[in-house]
């Protein structure tokens, strides 16, 4: 087997730089901050946007304390302010040839910072509790009291101004619950407030009827107002260094509008026929005609075993070369998923897209392979575990040669990057991807650490799981309009959702509200002309269309009339 170790580390290498390198200017490459320091981010992103400089050495200097007159200045050049509008204040330590003088002026015009017996103090470092009053201040931060840092009093003199960053994530204090506000703010860390200031929308609007009724400054501020509307959508407004839509993303990239996820567990109730697949690809519309419903079939298994075992980042995941090739065998044998689908398909004269699912490299113990020897677990295992099953499904779609499907490329099966070193191996599969001309599509659900780096780990396309579907699901609204706001700041499509409903639970009347509130919302964003994937539990869309029941044609009507009722 070749050695992995030179292949990741090229295509970590290649997509850390594609980071660095996105957006409008030229990020700095600084000697002292490599991409694994705990700011690299941040500081690149402020860097890049010419808030804050390096030194001449080359270097940044992380771990150095800020002084005020220099985040008097890092502010300044933010806010794109040139000049301060009042009579100067008379300082004893600092005069108009003073270095910085202008900007010292607008901190204190601004009320950004304060003096202590006429002076300014420029070179001291600035402490935390002074940029909370900078940050919360410049930007018409305000809290909510709900902040409970043990080391911040809630009436003390700061804590308006510290409630109001935390409220704003801007801040999250330490571990031990303590904000630490005497502490001196670093270089690195004021970067880090300030990137986070800009990484977000600057504010929130509230629309009604495709008008605005109102434009607010947070998102629970936004969630009160869209209550009062029936119809109400939330949108991101841009800020200075990033620009937002205010539409939910078409996967132009990947051309998939309408996916559905198919389970091709080894335990399922019912093999697949032709017939199955039918009402998956086309329906008989009001008028007669038949319609094209999804053009793309996502295949993905997640138990590899009657034993519960499955392929997900999860404890029970003992999946060994052995697992995986008998999945691969069972997706491509004569009565497959894939074969039957690829009959169906030419029975209602459709062509279709497919992805198939990577499944997840399991995680500390060895791995074993088909000769049954057995592997230290490193990203380099278990990349080269992925690389041999993409290389087994791509052979065996060659040699299938199905006439009426179209693998236009692989799904990563786990719903979260929970890691680093998840990260590396997702971009490095990404990396190996692209050069076989495949796509590389991601479904996070709603708390998926890291969901909005998903073009950096080298995705194609996402679709965020609002996870509003289950009926034991408090605040489903409120939970619908935050993801599909956040699918507009970070460019992803919507997964819509529905639970596994048997004959029991719809005479119970079980996730009718849940599947008309989801329909609605797809109307008032707009997804039923944008990107969509269709998360249906074991089957539902077919349910909908055999089972001769009001509650299930009602669904499918639902379903069909609002994303594949175009003539």
């Amino acid at each position: 087997m070749k050695n992995s170790k030179p292949i990741l580390m090229a295509f970590a290498a290649f997509f850390y730089i594609l980071v660095l390198n996105t957006g409008t200017a030229q990020a700095a490459t600084y000697k002292d901050v490599t991409y694994e320091y705990w700011a690299y981010e941040d500081i690149q992103f402020i860097s890049k946007h010419g808030v804050i400089k390096g030194f001449s050495d080359g270097e940044f200097k992380p771990g150095l304390g800020i002084s005020r007159k220099n985040a008097a200045v890092m502010m300044t050049r933010a806010l794109d302010l040139d000049e301060f509008k009042k009579t100067p204040v008379k300082l004893l330590d600092m005069k108009p040839t003073s270095p910085n003088y202008k900007e010292v002026m607008i901190a204190l015009e601004k009320d950004w910072l304060s003096r202590e017996d006429g002076k300014f103090n420029p070179n001291s470092p600035l402490t935390r509790d002074e940029m909370s009053k900078m940050l919360a201040t410049a930007y018409a931060y305000e809290g909510r009291g709900r902040s409970l840092f043990t080391d911040v009093p809630a009436d003390g003199a700061y804590y308006p101004y510290i409630d109001a960053i935390a409220f704003y994530d801007i801040t999250t204090g330490y571990t031990d619950k303590t904000f630490r506000p005497k502490e001196i703010v670093t270089r690195a860390q004021f970067s880090a407030f300030l990137s986070r200031v800009y990484q977000k929308p600057i504010a929130y609007e509230v629309k009604s009827d495709s008008h605005t009724v109102a434009v607010v400054p947070s998102v629970e501020d936004a969630l009160d107002v869209v209550a009062n509307y029936e119809d109400g959508t939330i949108h991101p407004q841009s800020n200075k260094f990033v620009e937002y839509a205010q539409t939910i993303a078409t996967a132009d990239k990947t051309n998939l509008n309408s996916g559905v996820l198919i389970y091709n567990d080894v335990n399922e109730k019912k093999p697949f026929t032709p017939a199955f697949f039918n009402p998956y690809l086309s329906y008989r519309a009001e008028d007669g005609t038949m319609r094209d419903m999804f053009d793309t079939f996502i295949i993905l298994g997640l138990r590899y075993n009657n034993n519960a075992n499955q392929f997900t980042d999860t404890p029970l995941n003992h999946a060994n070369y052995v697992d995986w090739e008998k999945y691969v065998n069972r997706t491509f044998s004569t009565e497959g998923v894939l074969q039957n689908l690829n009959t169906s398909a030419r029975t209602n004269n459709r062509k279709v897209d497919v992805y198939v699912a990577i499944p997840y490299p399991k995680k500390k113990e060895p791995i074993i392979t088909l000769d049954g020897d057995e592997l230290a677990n490193t990203v380099y295992s278990r990349y080269d575990l992925a690389k041999w099953y993409i290389t087994e499904v791509l052979n065996k779609f060659d040699k299938a040669d199905y006439a009426n499907l179209n693998l236009k490329g692989f799904y990563w099966l786990s719903e979260t990057v929970r890691t680093d070193e998840d990260g590396l191996l997702i971009s490095s599969i990404s990396g190996l991807l692209k050069g076989q001309d495949k796509f590389f599509i991601y479904s996070p659900h709603a708390t998926s650490t890291n969901f909005y780096k998903w073009k950096d780990y080298g995705f194609d396309a996402a679709f965020l799981q609002p996870n509003a579907f289950r009926t034991s699901v408090p605040g489903k609204a409120e939970r619908l309009h935050r993801a599909f706001l956040n699918a507009q700041i970070y460019g992803t499509g919507i997964t819509m959702e529905i639970d596994s409903y048997g004959m029991g639970h719809v005479e119970e009347g079980r996730g009718v509200d849940e599947f008309t509130l989801y329909m609605d919302f797809a109307k008032r964003y707009g997804l039923d002309e944008k990107g969509m994937m269709f998360y249906q539990a074991t089957n539902m869309v077919e349910r909908m269309a055999t089972i001769d029941h009001p509650v299930y044609k009602q669904w499918y009507e639902q379903l069909t009339s609002t994303f594949f009722n175009k003539k």
